[in-house]
């Protein structure tokens, strides 16, 4: 374990070894019957006085001493730990007490969604600390899910200012053949106390688990549970109701409230009740087409920066889509409330154009890639967020200007930096800058990589339209709770001035994203248009026929001016070549004006482009007026094919 981040190079977070029947076998020393039951007794006072309802949700429940006894006391109890072994003493405990209690083996901080029901209050006795700051604001903002509004969390936590003035790095505690050694460095600049505990049991070998908690000062968790959404009520010292906190406090328990619905009502919560009949659709509309883009600047420099001239070979898919929908007044009057994120019109379009069945409940419609990804920014919050070097980088930026961090890695560092940071979005390109359609297979193994960090990954497919519907990623979303795949009507279709995208994702996770996606994002033109467009299947035969032809020239020619080519999938209408110095010479002799874009250096906002790595995109020249003038370029910089 390294730093604030709670977490190493080693796979396994420590927790997860930590807690087992060493650990118990001296916990059990302390963890009386009298100081359970007093614990209990404060534990269901305040959950009769407080709480909405009976159903209690115990988080960190270990060998189940607080979930049996509150289920003794008539509470319906659901008990979740992360420990195989403490969870069968939780078992064994309840059938001896005679009690019902469901146990659930969960990783409370690297379950991306709980697959817990709706309860009235939750509580974490002890088991507060375990990640890093970001982990623990995540947990905190999943227990709000699991409760009902109004519902009471009951947080108990360490008060790390009474443990610092009793705070020695070695201890060692001896009863009844059982002997435990204690050793501890606490890092004041992360507030975490580092150790290990050496417990030998009579003859038996001696074994050492290691921890690395989280020490907190009960200011900052109140601050936590604030930006988490909770309404601090009080915070009690020692399991006493009404005792106010001291530095001498060594247990904190807070009482907090997640908001009434009523406090925080929307106009959406009327949108998506559908009218009686089932939910309207309206009128088709239809946005007009713009004319041709011009293919050179004015200036005589030949511009490789974008390939307008490819909707030559797409136009007659376009102009079908918008001769399939009308133009009314009507179109400008329609308001699609009972509707708001499109799902119910898009998902038959998009099943059919994909090739598989996808409910209305995995489908959401927002202002084109640029606006989703926008979104996707909040819901990464409170962070870290994960991308690759090179990567489309507008997402982890609005996160960073957010407050949350921003971590670039490379692909072959990603399971290290998944396992290192636990981030709480990974976001991908497909494909990448320099064309690579990365596999379903590779897709699916960082995926569940990701998942097994409580990480959702964003994959941007904006560009992959350009290979055709059947080699997208969205059936992949079918077996991953944690993919987002969008996808967006710009690229290729060149009808970026629809301003509509499409995320697809399951169910539970396209409930989060439509927290944060802006409803009614997919303007009533735009999203007529961009149906019809889709209805026309694959239109991008002729449009792939024309690069895989002309994009190998291309490169050569490049080459031959002794230029390093990366063409990439030969259905993508560019290629790339470093940005360096001798490049940006050459091309300048050339005539040729190209993108630059941020290629293997770590992303740095304030960095001059000199100062990182950097990859010159070309866009192949399609049309034959751009391809003479590409050649004529070679030509006069004294370059044959």
């Amino acid at each position: 374990m390294t730093g604030d981040a709670g977490g190493g190079t080693d796979r396994r977070p420590w927790y997860q070894d930590f807690f087992g029947e060493e650990f118990w076998a001296v916990a059990a020393h302390e963890y009386t019957a009298e100081r359970t039951a007093a614990e209990a007794d404060y534990l269901a006072g305040v959950l009769d006085a407080s709480a909405p309802g009976r159903r209690v949700l115990d988080l960190g429940c270990g060998t189940g001493r607080h979930a049996v006894a509150l289920a003794g006391r008539g509470f319906h109890v659901t008990g979740a730990d992360i420990g195989t072994w403490a969870l069968r003493q939780a078992a064994a405990s309840a059938a001896a007490a005679g009690v019902d209690v469901e146990w659930l083996r969960l990783d409370l901080l690297r379950e991306l969604i709980w697959p817990v029901g709706e309860f009235d209050a939750v509580v974490c006795v002890q088991s507060f600390g375990w990640g890093s700051d970001t982990q623990q604001l995540r947990l905190l903002r999943e227990v709000r899910r699991a409760l009902v509004p109004g519902g009471v969390l009951l947080l108990d936590h360490s008060n790390v200012l009474t443990i610092a003035g009793n705070y020695v790095p070695e201890a060692t505690f001896e009863t009844d053949g059982l002997r435990a050694v204690f050793r501890r460095d606490y890092r004041v600049e992360h507030g975490r106390s580092r150790g290990s505990i050496e417990v030998r049991r009579g003859d038996a070998k001696p074994v050492v688990v290691h921890d690395d908690v989280r020490l907190y000062q009960p200011a900052e968790v109140r601050d936590l549970l604030t930006r988490a959404g909770f309404r601090v009520e009080r915070a009690d010292a020692d399991f006493t109701a009404g005792r106010e906190a001291q530095l001498t406090s060594r247990y904190v328990q807070f009482v907090a409230r997640n908001p009434d619905a009523g406090e925080h009502r929307t106009a959406i919560a009327t949108w998506e009740r559908p009218a009686a009949g089932g939910a309207t659709t309206g009128p088709a509309e239809a946005a007009g087409s713009g004319g041709p883009v011009g293919l050179a600047g004015q200036d005589g420099l030949v511009d490789l920066r974008w390939s307008p001239d490819e909707i030559d070979f797409v136009r007659s898919a376009v102009d079908r889509a918008f001769e399939s929908v009308t133009v009314t007044a009507d179109a400008a009057r329609a308001y699609h409330v009972t509707d708001p994120y499109a799902a119910v019109r898009a998902a038959p379009v998009l099943s059919e154009h994909f090739g598989l069945e996808l409910p209305p409940d995995t489908v959401t419609a927002g202002t084109g890639a640029t606006g989703l990804l926008h979104a996707c920014a909040a819901l990464a919050q409170p962070g870290p967020v994960l991308h690759l070097r090179g990567g489309h980088p507008d997402l982890s930026r609005w996160a960073a200007r957010s407050g949350s961090e921003a971590i670039a890695t490379r692909m072959e560092d990603l399971a290290d930096a998944l396992d290192r940071h636990a981030p709480s979005v990974l976001v991908l390109d497909r494909p990448t800058i320099t064309g690579d359609l990365h596999g379903r297979g590779e897709l699916d193994d960082i995926v569940r990589t990701a998942r097994a960090h409580g990480t959702t990954v964003v994959l941007d497919e904006a560009y992959a339209v350009y290979a055709g519907p059947g080699a997208s990623c969205v059936p992949a979303v079918a077996e991953h709770d944690n993919l987002i795949v969008l996808r967006s009507m710009s690229k290729g279709y060149c009808c970026g001035g629809l301003r509509v995208g499409f995320a697809v994702a399951a169910p539970a996770l396209t409930r989060r994203l439509r927290a944060v996606v802006p409803p009614l994002g997919a303007n009533a033109f735009g999203l007529a248009v961009s149906l019809g467009l889709l209805a026309q299947g694959d239109v991008f035969t002729a449009l792939r026929a024309r690069i895989a032809g002309v994009k190998p020239r291309t490169a050569a020619l490049l080459r031959g001016a002794g230029l390093a080519v990366t063409e990439g999938a030969d259905c993508l209408p560019w290629v790339t070549v470093p940005g360096d110095d001798q490049a940006d010479a050459l091309l300048e002799k050339l005539g040729l004006r190209v993108k630059e874009v941020e290629g293997q250096g770590t992303w740095d906002p304030g960095a001059r482009v000199g100062d990182r790595d950097t990859l010159f995109k070309m866009a192949v020249p399609l049309s034959d007026a751009r391809l003479t003038a590409f050649h004529a370029a070679f030509g006069k910089g004294g370059q044959h094919e």
